[in-house]
């Protein structure tokens, strides 16, 4: 994966805080915490902290490992479910001749695709429940637990999140319980369990979703979502601005595309951890740690592995 942090956003780095998420100062016990926190934390970065490269991580700044390879995704070598049609599949004779006595079709009129076609198929898809939720993620277990949100039009609570969690499990194929587990985690810690969807410190542009992600990938998913109204918006300003990066996220921040997002990405810049019997092995907290590192490329921190460790027990109840 590509990463294009040359945004303008290097310099607010200076002002490391939260990635979409607000660390209460309680929950730092001691600067050997601290120095664990990575590049979100507003506790003043160790002398190893690493600056933003061209490598980093679609979160982080921490740099992917060399042999990272970026080769997945849409042209995945997982198999395809049974039920793929393959659309350029040669015409039938019979088609041929219909096609020849038929006239151009009105492109303009066509309606707007909205979705994406699952890279696996959705049959058996892993699903939770309110109750698992719930105990996973206990902070929005209460349906008034967003009454003090700094941005409440952000916060969610479980009740709302679970649908849109289950969507987007049978969405993107998820069958396994391991990717589950792993991508709930991930989007628990990095929108403090559903209390930001948009990145707020230090305030990257265009960065966000539950798992939120960078503009360079905020962006590539609302152009397979909603290609005509990412194409306006591009439109209307062609200097890459703030405002333009902002506006392109926007088009992602709704409940299914914002909990999608997070499985969309394990499907198609992680597709290594999909289906794959030797990484995200169930009930394996190191290979979870490998997916956050290196196939997400974020930092690491205890407070991930606390949250893997939550969720990990309430979706095996």
């Amino acid at each position: 994966m590509k990463l294009s942090l040359a945004l303008g956003v290097v310099g607010a780095l200076a002002q490391v805080g939260l990635a979409g998420k607000c660390l209460n100062s309680a929950s730092v016990s001691s600067a050997e915490d601290a120095s664990v926190l990575g590049p979100y934390s507003t506790v003043p970065m160790p002398p190893q902290y690493i600056e933003p490269s061209a490598t980093a991580g679609p979160y982080s700044t921490v740099p992917m490992p060399s042999d990272f390879s970026q080769d997945y995704g849409v042209y995945s070598t997982a198999p395809m479910p049974s039920d793929f049609v393959y659309t350029n599949a040669p015409a039938t004779e019979e088609e041929q001749l219909s096609t020849a006595s038929s006239p151009e079709p009105d492109y303009s009129a066509a309606p707007t695709a909205t979705t994406t076609t699952p890279p696996s198929g959705a049959a058996g898809a892993y699903q939770i429940t309110l109750e698992q939720l719930n105990k996973a993620v206990p902070d929005r277990a209460a349906d008034s637990s967003c009454g003090s949100a700094p941005y409440p039009d952000e916060c969610v609570t479980n009740s709302r999140a679970v649908s849109a969690i289950n969507n987007a499990l049978t969405k993107y194929g998820i069958s396994r319980r391991s990717e589950a587990v792993a991508v709930i985690s991930l989007m628990a810690f990095e929108s403090e369990s559903w209390l930001y969807n948009k990145n707020h410190y230090p305030g990257r542009p265009g960065q966000g979703a539950r798992n939120m992600q960078m503009y360079e990938y905020n962006s590539e998913y609302a152009k397979l979502l909603y290609p005509d109204k990412v194409a306006q918006v591009l439109a209307s300003d062609s200097s890459n601005s703030t405002q333009q990066m902002n506006d392109v996220r926007g088009l992602v921040l709704g409940d299914n595309d914002s909990f999608g997002a997070g499985f969309w990405y394990l499907t198609v810049h992680a597709s290594n951890y999909h289906n794959n019997a030797n990484t995200l092995r169930d009930g394996n907290s190191a290979d979870f740690q490998d997916y956050v590192v290196t196939g997400v490329g974020a930092g690491w921190s205890d407070n991930r592995m606390t949250i893997w460790n939550s969720v990990n027990s309430a979706l095996s109840a």
